[in-house]
């Protein structure tokens, strides 16, 4: 007898239900575990996989797609960023909303008790504004909660920790540092400080922290008298220098980068610092035969590295393949 065909609600609840899960597996989920847990056989599992992928895949910033799916070997690694998070709208998705609604209710008393007119009103209210009134905002001058209590651990002297996501690495970490400034660059807002685990200064994205503590210990690391306020990436970083067709242009926008040449219509070259071959697997697997690796850092791997790692990903699926046909 045919199983029952689950609906496109029900396969959505079970594929959130898979990353879930997978993602509280600090080593990755073995695929076979996943397949016995859910249900599923390994080909099924890899249409869901497939499916996940394609959610939010063409936005152009990495690290806000709702999660990320890779497959190694029998592993099934899941990363989530905002997804944990329940959905709220920021000051300025609010005020962009006020002022489109703003536009569409009627100055008279009717559009005003509208079900429009009333959503409006209570909108604004939640942003300390009347509907109609002409606002100049500075959204969040401060870096957020986030930069108000970094602020309050610098003028207290104390040390502070996080955890917070490398990039470049693509590594997730408890780091330790000793705060010394605040600032700001385009809207993203960078904290200064001293890490302990690299005994170097570094500069850190509060939107990449999570879990902020105050730690009781003081600070041991004196803020020299002139610091690096930019967001350039760590000059010794391994690096690779890529030409990206035009389709490909947004990771020049997305991740840091150390210089970027247009050098015709159809090619852009840029330069990043990359910590981690895995990473740069992923986004070379990403970007696909488009995308073309014209140096790179001996410690990254050689031109051949996202060859290699499609290589290994399509090696995980041929036993299960050979197996299907055989029993054919």
């Amino acid at each position: 007898m045919r199983a029952p065909r689950i609906t496109a609600t029900g396969r959505l609840q079970r594929l959130l239900a898979i990353l879930q899960w997978a993602a509280r597996q600090p080593d990755g989920a073995l695929v076979d575990d996943l397949c016995e847990r859910f249900g599923l056989s390994q080909a099924d599992l890899v249409k869901e996989l497939d499916l996940a992928n394609m959610i939010n895949a063409d936005s152009p910033f990495y690290d806000e797609m709702p999660f990320e799916v890779f497959l190694e070997e029998d592993r099934v690694f899941v990363r989530l960023f905002s997804f944990r998070r329940p959905m709220r709208l920021t000051p300025a998705e609010g005020l962009a909303l006020v002022a489109a609604a703003d536009s569409l209710v009627d100055d008279e008393a009717e559009g005003a008790s509208s079900p429009l007119g009333r959503a409006l009103a209570k909108l604004a209210g939640l942003l300390g504004i009347e509907p109609g009134q002409a606002v100049d905002v500075d959204l969040d001058p401060d870096g957020g909660e986030t930069g108000r209590r970094l602020r309050q651990a610098i003028a207290e002297d104390r040390r502070v920790s996080f955890v917070y996501w490398t990039y470049g690495r693509d590594a997730v970490a408890r780091r330790e540092v000793d705060p010394w400034a605040l600032f700001s660059e385009g809207a993203t807002w960078y904290l200064a400080a001293w890490a302990h685990d690299a005994e170097a200064s570094r500069n850190f994205r509060l939107d990449r922290m999570q879990d902020l503590a105050v730690e009781d210990a003081p600070r041991r690391e004196p803020a020299p008298a002139s610091l690096d306020r930019s967001a350039r990436t760590v000059d010794e970083a391994p690096r690779v220098v890529l030409d990206l067709p035009p389709w490909a242009w947004w990771v020049a926008e997305a991740h840091p980068i150390i210089s970027a040449e247009q050098r015709d219509d159809q090619h852009l070259r840029v330069t990043l610092a990359v910590a981690g071959s895995s990473w740069l697997e992923r986004l070379l697997l990403r970007l696909g035969p488009g995308a073309t690796v014209v140096e790179i850092d001996h410690e990254l791997g050689g031109p051949d590295l996202a060859a290699r790692a499609a290589a290994r990903v399509l090696a995980r699926y041929q036993p299960a393949e050979s197996g299907a046909r055989a029993a054919r």
